[in-house]
């Protein structure tokens, strides 16, 4: 092809163009920033090229639809295809880009590996700096670049995590007299190291890497990034247009293809559409009252002592004139952008409200406010006598100390107060501030649940003031400019990413109130999304802070919700106005309060740096009248004497105590075996670590433990493979530390404890499983090291000491005996035991001494007794003087409630069982209250929490849930902490409680009655064939309707589960209403399931959703079924087998031709009118056989074309895989970009992982089921051949067997044959299908968001990868929108793997003979 072709690439920020000569030399770049003006930037651009002839255009997958062109190139694609034309060889790719940054790996072909890029969040990309920019007055973001490259100072830390939190840091540098440059530098800094820490650490980087797109430019960050990783960067001269050019070049690969060509770049442009697609209706408040904030005066006073950037706004609620002196409290809330203040009187009357920007300068706001005070004083001629004062919000503490407040409250206890006081009956508040957002829930007027947004300020209230900046619109006039306006969807991930989609809007032609209006949308979805638990939102929401003055912004939330949002005139004031409520409720005798002359003197504020310990706290300093007032302390110190205070008010502490009963004498004076065996403090060896040191030590083998390793999650990010819970990421970095320290690291397996008293199984969680196997692969060539005997199953205690004595003679030959171990062993059990009745002694000492409140720690021991792990929770409980104990101190005992049984002998996790008994034992002690402590991201946490609050409503006593992350920072934990306490000392105070109820039931049924059954659409082709089976069986049974709007519905009930139950759960609920159908009347069916995953409690999760959707929902029942359908019939068992195989060879058929069908649609047409045949024949109407031979007969019929294309394996989820609303239309999509996908049908599924689960079974003792499973799949495999044999004419290839041995399999993945679980059942997936299709090009795995077994198989990716030699691509759905499958593209534009496909026709003339053998 000799046309010239363009390559255009427009983003969120730029465009960028290429033009290539006829020789594929370069002819023109041009790099534009658009401001929105996408259409007419790039016809300025086109309008500059001087074009003679025919031309042909190709764009990149983000530029969007305005344009026409030759060829669509995915991003990746683009920028790989430009880095490969200008640097040969090239092996690594960095793109920064204005909204994403990535590292793309490539191997010495230029083929593509992987990569690696940002996720939901625009930390250091090139739009932050943009908008940092804007910030400081600064006209580009080029100049930005000139200031850093200039700096010769120092650099500050500048906050690169969020956008909004780098304005606060922004301030504060500047406040500490950083000069612009230095603080360009530091700003350019923070982004480099973002990007390194997010993308290099862990990553094996070959050869000079290539760095392109937009902060390719900016000097100062490629400076910063090469300090960093210490790697060399090459920047050309096109780096920044790699896409336009990329783009082009990749057209001009595919030259043999027809494209389609233009004459004019005139016509290029698309014509702006007159009609506009809108997502939201107009705002408007139906079910909510709002209020006026009429006041008897409002004005704005301007301060006269201090600088400060804004006036204080003053709202006088009552006529003070005449009121010549008045006792009042006054209640203070210092935030992170603003100050509030108000005056109440003894009879809980607000009399006048003062608002001002704090400005990272929360001393001179404080100040500013009192001036105010006396100015209001002043003009009514009222003189307040200040009774109490108290303060609350972020500057609480150091403001508190400064005008020696009489109470510092916690915001979330200050929000709480206001709340029940302006409606006794709240029970949800939404609380969304200038810089964070709060979630709280209230049970009888008492905080039970809060939690705060942690390192994202997408949708806060800076977010809002920022969106009406750019469109000139002052905030007073926001509400009314958006209300009644239809809106175009924005995105809600990140305001980066809002501010894209904003512009793109405006460049479209909407109008600048309609772009407002979008922005409301996606703050109320990233609060429900990010900050909120939508599961847990209650009937009475209360809509507290400034933004609540936003009318349009509340009509999004009630849209959003469905519900009433009450907003009180007092929104804004809230925090200050229950600060002010409870020092009336307190009635302080004297108080202490400095006097509001205050702001007359000089107060100098400094930072500084303690070194008293390692810690390193940066602290803040403020003088006054002598005395210095210092907040910032991790740690107890006394600031004026430099020396340490112990924090420990409660008189016991904790860990201490614990260790002292749990110490083990060591015998360390015997001679050794001269081998040494550390044991990781973590995860399950956590609570287990006294046990096996005393285990070692009397076989005389030295042990060290990694007990105080602080960096273990640190280096365990780099090791973890995949986005783990924060336990499991530390173990990876404890194994690797004692590594340097010892021989040999002891890391067993734990399965399940072995309990004859309960016929209820007690698993270790799935994580925990595979944690040796994991943990152990990701230590590379010390992996041998790693030592992993399985010592907790259902197996004699026999044979784990034969278990641990092959370990040990593999290392120590002859010099250990099975005798010594088991005595060894025998000892160590022993010594447990004693230790754990003396825990449960103290603890009944301790509180026998307790006269106040005292707390019990719930949650998994690696969690919450690990000082690494445990955010310092236990030492805030003790400096409230509040005795903390943990779960195992407290004596187990049977549960009187039915509904709690129930569930306890479904609960198949063993800490989730522990935390539930427990806390139903707490619930009935007088003055002890649970705090429940979990992970961030433990799906088998999420599912006790639910029932956790359950019991504890039940039984009418207050609780607390904190929720443990991976940052550092402990502020918002000893916020909610001491919201907790007030609500705890509240209760106990009044030393009476509703009498406890049962717990409302939510097992599922046993047996099927006389009601419509209604089955989960997770594979359209085998459920439509299971409700088939069933109506042939009497029952009346539907199959849900599966649409993708149901998705993002039901993530209103997920509180961190796998996303499919909800999505379950909703569906149902929806088929219910939209067919009329009553609940009462209504059963879903569930498969049974008793692997290591939630299976067996998904029913009652179900149920539990049902209860809480109204009276009318909780009538619908939840059936649970044999997955066999033996609960049915045998007739059943055998029909649902055969509904199984059919359904999913119609789908392998349908991907084996639909590629290459001649004519599009004909394949799916007779795919559809197949299933509609074959639902007919499963109901009894006709012959299954006849039906399949006359299908087969239509699809031989099929016109096909010969053409190589990829081959690509899918599997992971069942749920995803085959459900084309949840997975995107994946099987579409690869089809789209040139592959043909290989399916597994369930049928083979069964026999490929049967003989494992049967041996599992037998080891379980169930040898009824073991035998009887595998004589009935026997005879069922041998029934099938009548069926497959007609299915092979189309497929033309044998059928499989799955007999190779499973221990041979799994043993290269460090798996042992008792693993089971879905990620055994991939390995063996990917196992046999390289074997019986060793042409694979690619293997998708996918998965839900929340999925154990998924990103445990993702962190085995490599392995698998290296095992099979096919790239491995995970793809995460989450119910959200965004192209989640555009990952898979440059896995098939730049496929490792030389082998192709055979054609089809190839294939069929191939497989003849094979035929004719079998038959």
């Amino acid at each position: 092809m000799k046309n010239i072709v363009i390559g255009i690439d427009a983003g969120s920020v730029s465009v960028g163009l290429a033009v290539l000569g006829p020789g594929g030399e370069i002819a023109a770049i041009d790099y534009r920033i658009h401001r929105g003006r996408i259409r007419e930037t790039l016809a300025e651009m086109l309008g500059s090229i001087d074009l003679q002839g025919e031309f042909i255009v190709a764009v990149t997958s983000s530029t969007p639809f305005l344009v026409r062109f030759s060829e669509r190139v995915d991003n990746q694609v683009a920028v790989i295809s430009a880095a490969r034309r200008l640097h040969p060889g090239v092996r690594s790719i960095l793109q920064v880009g204005a909204e994403k940054f990535s590292l793309i790996l490539l191997d010495s072909n230029g083929n593509y590996i992987s990569s690696r890029t940002n996720t939901s969040c625009a930390a250091g990309t090139g739009s932050f700096l943009d908008q940092q920019a804007v910030r400081l007055s600064l006209e580009s973001t080029q100049e930005l670049s000139r200031l850093a490259l200039e700096n010769r100072g120092q650099v500050p830390m500048i906050a690169s995590r969020c956008a909004v939190f780098a304005k606060t840091d922004i301030i504060h540098a500047q406040q500490e007299g950083y000069s612009l440059s230095e603080i360009c530098d530091g700003l350019c800094r923070g982004l480099a190291r973002n990007i390194a820490d997010t993308l290099f650490a862990g990553r094996d980087i070959q050869g000079p890497v290539v760095f392109c797109g937009g902060v390719s430019k900016n000097k100062a960050v490629q400076k910063h990034i090469g300090d960093i990783v210490g790697r060399e960067f090459v920047v050309d001269g096109y780096s920044h247009v790699y896409g336009a050019l990329g783009a082009a070049i990749r057209l001009l690969e595919r030259a043999e293809e027809p494209a389609v060509s233009f004459v004019r770049t005139e016509d290029l442009i698309l014509p702006r559409e007159e009609s506009r697609a809108y997502a939201f209706d107009g705002l408007c408040l139906a079910g909510s009252s709002y209020p006026d904030f009429s006041s008897h005066e409002h004005y704005d006073y301007r301060v006269r002592t201090r600088t400060v950037p804004d006036t204080v706004e003053v709202d006088v609620y009552e006529d003070l004139s005449g009121i010549e002196s008045a006792g009042v409290y006054l209640g203070i809330d210092i935030g992170s952008t603003s100050t509030k203040a108000v005056l109440m009187d003894g009879s809980k009357t607000v009399l006048a409200g003062l608002y001002t920007r704090t400005a990272g300068r929360p001393v001179d706001a404080v100040c500013a406010v009192f001036e105010a005070v006396c100015d209001l004083g002043a003009r009514y001629g009222f003189s307040p006598v200040i009774l109490g004062s108290g303060t609350t919000g972020s500057g609480r503490k150091l403001i508190g100390g400064i005008i020696r407040a009489d109470m510092v409250v916690d915001e979330i206890s200050a929000h709480a107060k206001a709340a029940c006081e302006l409606n006794p009956d709240a029970d949800t508040i939404i609380e969304i501030g200038g810089q964070d957002s709060k979630f709280t829930t209230l049970k009888d007027g008492q905080v039970n649940f809060s939690v705060m947004n942690t390192v994202c300020a997408a949708g806060t209230g800076s977010f809002i003031e920022e969106q009406a900046r750019k469109m000139n619109c002052p905030l007073s006039e926001y509400a009314e400019r958006t209300l009644g306006v239809r809106a175009p969807r924005a995105s809600d991930r990140c305001t980066v990413f809002m501010e894209r989609d904003m512009n793109y809007c405006l460049s479209e032609g909407y109008s600048p109130d309609e772009v407002l209006a979008s922005a409301l949308h996606s703050v109320c979805e990233n609060y429900l999304t990010k900050v909120a638990v939508e599961g847990m939102i209650g009937r009475t929401i209360l809509f507290q802070g400034a933004t609540a003055k936003n009318k349009a912004l509340v009509a999004a939330f009630e849209h959003r919700l469905g519900r009433p949002i009450i907003v009180s005139k007092f929104c804004h004031l809230t925090g200050a106005m229950g600060v002010a409520l409870m020092m009336l409720e307190k009635r302080v005798e004297q108080s202490a309060f400095a006097g509001l002359d205050l702001y007359r003197r000089q107060i100098p504020v400094r930072t500084e740096v303690c070194t008293l310990c390692t810690n390193s706290c940066k602290i803040t300093v403020a003088d006054i009248d002598g005395r210095s007032v210092a907040y910032g302390f991790l740690c107890g110190r006394d600031y004026e004497t430099g020396k340490r205070v112990d924090p420990d008010r409660s008189g016991f502490d904790l860990l201490k105590q614990r260790k002292k009963v749990q110490a083990y004498p060591s015998r360390r004076g015997r001679p050794g075996r001269g081998v040494t065996i550390g044991i990781p403090a973590a995860l399950h060896l956590f609570d287990d670590l006294e046990f096996w040191q005393c285990f070692f030590d009397l076989l005389s083998i030295k042990t060290v433990t990694s007990r105080g390793f602080r960096g273990a999650l640190k280096e365990g990010r780099h090791l973890a493979g995949a986005e783990f819970c924060a336990p499991l990421t530390a173990l990876h970095g404890h194994i690797a530390y004692l590594l340097d320290k010892c021989d040999y690291v002891f890391v067993p397996f734990y399965f399940e404890e072995r309990n004859q008293d309960t016929p209820a199984r007690r698993q270790y969680c799935y994580y925990t499983q595979y944690a040796p196997s994991l943990a152990g692969a990701a230590m590379g060539e010390k992996e041998h090291r790693v030592l992993s005997p399985l010592v907790r199953y259902l197996y004699s205690g026999l044979r784990t000491k034969f278990e641990l004595f092959a370990m040990l003679k593999k290392i120590l030959g002859r010099r250990i005996s099975y005798r010594e171990v088991s005595h060894a062993y025998d000892s160590a059990l022993a010594f447990r035991e004693q230790t754990g009745k003396a825990l449960i002694e103290l603890c009944a000492h301790e509180r026998a001494k307790a006269r106040g409140i005292q707390v019990v720690l719930l949650g998994r021991p690696y969690t919450v007794l690990d000082p690494s792990m445990n955010k310092g929770i236990i030492d805030i409980f003790a400096s409230h003087g509040v005795p903390v104990y943990f779960q195992d101190m407290i004596p187990v005992q049977e549960t009187a409630d039915a509904s709690l049984k129930e569930l306890l002998d479904d609960l198949p996790w063993k800490h989730a069982a522990d935390i539930l008994r427990t806390a139903d034992i707490v619930a009935g002690m007088e003055g002890v209250y649970p705090v429940l402590v979990t992970s961030f991201r433990c799906s088998p946490d999420s599912f006790a929490a639910e029932y956790f609050k359950n019991l504890m409503n039940s039984r009418g006593k207050p609780y607390l849930i904190l929720q443990l992350d991976e940052h550092d920072s402990n502020v918002g934990y000893e916020t909610r902490i001491e919201a907790g306490l007030r609500s705890f000392t509240n209760h106990f105070s009044r030393r009476h409680s509703a009498p406890p109820t049962i717990l409302s039931s939510i097992s599922p049924v046993e047996r099927i009655e006389d009601k419509t059954i209604i089955i989960p659409n997770w594979d359209r082709f085998s459920c439509s064939l299971l409700a088939a089976l069933l109506r042939r069986e009497g029952l009346d049974a539907r199959l849900m309707d599966q649409t993708g709007t149901d998705l993002q519905r039901s993530l209103r009930h997920n509180t961190g589960q796998c996303i499919p139950i909800n999505i379950m759960a909703q569906e149902f609920m929806d088929y219910i209403v939209q067919n009329d159908l009553d609940p009462g009347r209504c059963m879903l069916w569930m498969g049974n399931g008793e692997i290591p995953c939630n299976l067996k409690v998904i029913p009652h999760h179900i149920k539990n959703i049902l209860n809480k959707s109204g009276p009318a929902m909780s009538r619908a029942q939840v059936y649970r079924g044999d997955i066999s359908f033996l609960d049915i019939s045998l007739k059943a068992v055998i029909n649902a087998y055969f509904a199984f195989m059919f359904g999913g060879m119609l789908r392998r058929v349908a991907c084996r031709l639909r590629p290459y069908e001649v004519h599009a649609g004909s394949v799916d047409e007779v795919i559809e009118d197949a299933l509609k045949l074959f639902v007919d024949a499963f109901e009894g109407l006709s012959s299954r056989e006849d039906v399949l031979k006359a299908v087969v007969d239509r699809l031989r019929a099929i016109p096909l074309k010969s053409e190589p294309r990829p081959r690509v394996a899918i599997f992971g989820d069942l749920y995803v895989r085959d459900n084309d609303a949840m997975n995107q239309g994946l099987i579409s999509f690869v089809e789209a970009c040139g592959g043909e996908v290989i399916t597994t049908p369930y049928s083979s599924y069964a026999k490929m992982v049967s003989r494992p689960y049967f041996k599992k079974w037998f080891n379980e003792g169930k040898y009824v089921r073991s035998f009887s499973c595998r004589a009935v799949l026997s005879a069922l495999t041998a029934l099938e051949k009548k069926y497959y044999r007609h299915f092979q004419q189309v497929l033309r290839e044998p059928d499989h067997e799955f007999n190779d041995p499973v221990a041979d399999i799994l043993a290269p993945y460090r798996l042992r044959s008792e693993h089971s679980g879905e990620t055994m059942d991939n390995i063996l997936k990917t196992y046999y299908i390289r074997k019986y299709y060793p042409d694979v090009a690619l293997f998708i795995h996918v998965n839900p968001a929340f999925c154990c077994p998924a990103l445990v198989t993702e962190a085995m990716a490599g392995r698998i990868e290296r095992l099979t030699g096919v790239p491995v691509v995970n793809v995460t759905y989450d119910g959200t929108f965004g192209d989640k499958n555009s990952v898979i593209v440059p896995y098939l534009a730049f496929a490792r793997r030389s082998g192709q496909a055979d054609s089809v026709q190839d294939a069929i003339s191939r497989a003849g003979d094979v035929l004719k053998r079998s038959s």
